[in-house]
């Protein structure tokens, strides 16, 4: 029988003795090794593992290396004990952000000659796991499990070693943090582009890189509606470098790729409402044709008997594809959005967390608990979203017992659908309209319109007043003023 000398437990000589025999050490425990992180070198086992010396500098790779599915060496073994003829070591690899891996992806690899290799695909999706898609420079670790093999047995080593960090920069498109629009509708006047800006998240462009903007028509007086994007770095330099465009001068076509060099303008050639959406991860746009703009969207459900013909509704009211209204839930919580007064149009449902679908089979929207809710809808971007807020009103001002800090409360009856009070107001002071106690939602401004963030309403005549605010219709907010002798 041939011995073997290894740092590793004495279970190797059972497994790799060349001759079938009964294990001299069994019942023997061996105590676990010492493990020295060295960084780009470790030593366990009486082996010393190392970083290649390919990664132990800065990675960046390019498209080509991902097409070409380029591959590094991570992990070498620079001294072992004696081994066994026809033994080799092998590994599996994980990556981590810390040294600590408290969060911990699988890094596929591929050993041999007693290292292992990883494909820059791989690694990438690594690093844009543990990091994001931003294309800046990171720091991962590597944690080898490593075996000694011979033929058809392996033996797995007692403690995983961990070598790094390796310094790696993820591929990634340049996305900037705002864009705008340029073309026929504006003059193609690249020093004013302030109200053409696509809407964000405002979350990082690389986790969101969907940018969206509406505008009411392309097209200029001739009925031309060419158009180009410019983004944040061209508009504050007034210049015509980096903006970006299509392959195809006057592309028609509703969808299309992003390019930067040679970039031509796209064509919309219809008048109306549209929407542009890019996404600047894929380098690419889509356009929605609108046309006529839809001002309500209309709120059948359990409350009102599932009759769209019927059913109270939000209203666009400043042209954005933002919707507002005010509804009374009293039973059946659940509710749809609906573009018609009847089941014909798009329907709009649930499509998780306050997300919107359209899809006509998405299940319905609900509210927790019965009461007064502002609902808000916004379709002018992506996803399409809502909020339904419950609320209870109240007077708050200088004019009132509870001045600017706490408000005096309004009661809501349901069959006339206002909100009222009565309570004295001393004159030459003003108020204004809040939900909830607080400022979030307020209102304020003409008493028969009034707007949300609107100016302090002021008292001409101090007195007892019965005040009622009504929120029925979304087209105006309204309330009145009457003495109350």
């Amino acid at each position: 029988m041939k011995k073997i000398t290894l740092y590793l437990f004495t279970l190797l000589v059972a497994v790799f003795a060349f001759h079938s025999c009964e294990d001299p050490y069994a019942g023997q425990e061996s105590a676990l090794p010492t493990i020295f992180e060295q960084g780009a070198v470790q030593s366990a086992d009486g082996f010393v593992f190392a970083l290649n010396q390919e990664v132990t500098t800065p990675i960046t790779y390019t498209e080509e290396d991902l097409a070409n599915e380029k591959v590094y060496q991570i992990i070498q073994t620079n001294s072992t004990p004696n081994l066994p003829e026809g033994t080799s070591v092998t590994f599996e690899l994980e990556a981590s952000d810390t040294k600590d891996f408290v969060k911990v992806v699988s890094l596929p690899s591929e050993s041999a000659d007693n290292g292992a290799t990883v494909k820059v695909t791989d690694l990438d999706a690594a690093v844009k796991s543990l990091y994001g898609r931003a294309p800046y420079e990171r720091d991962v670790y590597v944690r080898a499990t490593y075996y000694l093999v011979k033929e058809n047995s392996s033996v797995q080593g007692v403690t995983p070693i961990v070598l790094g960090p390796i310094k790696i920069t993820p591929i990634a498109p340049v996305i900037e943090t705002e864009y705008y629009l340029i073309g026929n509708l504006n003059g193609w006047d690249i020093t004013n582009l302030d109200a053409y800006k696509f809407n964000h998240s405002g979350k990082d462009v690389y986790e969101d890189p969907i940018f969206t903007i509406l505008v009411p028509s392309m097209l200029d007086g001739d009925g031309n509606g060419y158009f180009k994007i410019v983004p944040k770095s061209s508009k504050e330099a007034a210049s015509w470098d980096g903006v970006l465009g299509n392959p195809i001068d006057g592309n028609t076509e509703l969808e299309g790729e992003i390019i930067v060099e040679n970039a031509q303008a796209m064509r919309v050639t219809e008048p109306g409402w549209v929407k542009i959406t890019l996404d600047m991860l894929s380098y690419t746009y889509t356009i929605e044709i609108i046309g006529e703009m839809p001002l309500k969207l209309y709120v059948p459900g359990g409350h009102q008997g599932w009759n769209p013909g019927a059913a109270p509704f939000v209203y666009n009211r400043n042209f954005d594809m933002k919707f507002d209204g005010y509804v009374y839930f009293s039973a059946g919580n659940e509710f749809k959005f609906t573009s018609q007064p009847n089941w014909d149009g798009i329907n709009y449902g649930n499509g998780g967390e306050g997300i919107l679908s359209d899809d006509g089979g998405a299940g319905n929207l609900s509210v927790a608990e019965d009461g007064y809710y502002r609902l808000s809808v916004d379709l002018s971007g992506s996803p399409y979203t809502y909020s339904a807020v419950k609320t209870e009103w109240g007077l708050i001002g200088d004019a009132t017992a509870g001045g600017w800090d706490n408000s005096t409360a309004m009661t809501y009856n349901a069959d006339t659908k206002l909100w009222t009070v009565v309570t004295n107001l001393e004159a030459g002071k003003s108020f204004k309209f809040r939900a909830n106690n607080a400022w979030e939602i307020n209102l304020g401004g003409a008493a028969d319109n009034l707007s949300y963030n609107g100016d302090n309403i002021e008292v001409t005549t101090g007195g007892k007043y019965l005040i009622s605010l009504d929120l029925s219709n979304p087209e105006a907010y309204k309330f009145t003023m009457t003495a109350v002798e």
